[in-house]
């Protein structure tokens, strides 16, 4: 099926309902403006759910300092609420819209959930600093997960995605 490798992750997705803001004009617009996306979505047409996934590479990346792990996690709360915030304008049917919809396999309604993931490759000894960084975002984004009933929020390592994320999209 169709999907990408990035940051030493593979997304196989199990059908075409998948997208990259990258590739979305009525992002790239916005991109310049400190606006920034994750960077796959999938819609689990079954569920109603989009899954919005980041991958990060921190292999090489140094993460024991409280202030590198603070400023990352801000880093992906930053992507999370811009990326949900297109969402919402299309949903919501705001003007700009008509820059987004056509990214988008579905429109979201008011029964579509979303579920934001970022996957971590990095070696094994820094996999109890992936669960830092996961304790750290899900502090800073239990806010906006409880104004928008957002259930599923983490940073995840690499080889547990493989186990946690549905339908074996990440290799």
């Amino acid at each position: 099926m169709p999907g990408f490798t990035e940051s030493q992750i593979t997304l196989d997705f199990p059908d075409s309902n998948f997208f990259r803001f990258s590739s979305c004009r009525g992002y790239a617009t916005q991109s310049g403006n400190y606006f920034k996306e994750m960077d796959a979505c999938w819609y689990d047409s079954v569920s109603n759910v989009y899954w919005l996934i980041e991958l990060k590479d921190y292999s090489l990346a140094s993460l024991t300092t409280s202030d590198t792990i603070e400023k990352k996690s801000w880093d992906m709360v930053k992507k999370a609420i811009d990326s949900f915030c297109m969402f919402l304008t299309s949903k919501h049917h705001y003007p700009y819209d008509i820059n987004l919809n056509s990214c988008f396999p579905v429109i979201p309604d008011s029964s579509t959930q979303f579920n934001f993931v970022t996957i971590v490759h990095c070696d094994i000894a820094k996999k109890p600093d992936i669960q830092l960084l996961n304790e750290q975002f899900r502090r800073k984004f239990s806010p906006y997960a409880t104004l928008f009933g957002i259930d599923k929020y983490l940073v995840i390592e690499h080889s547990a995605a493989i186990r946690f994320i549905p339908n074996n999209m990440v290799l």
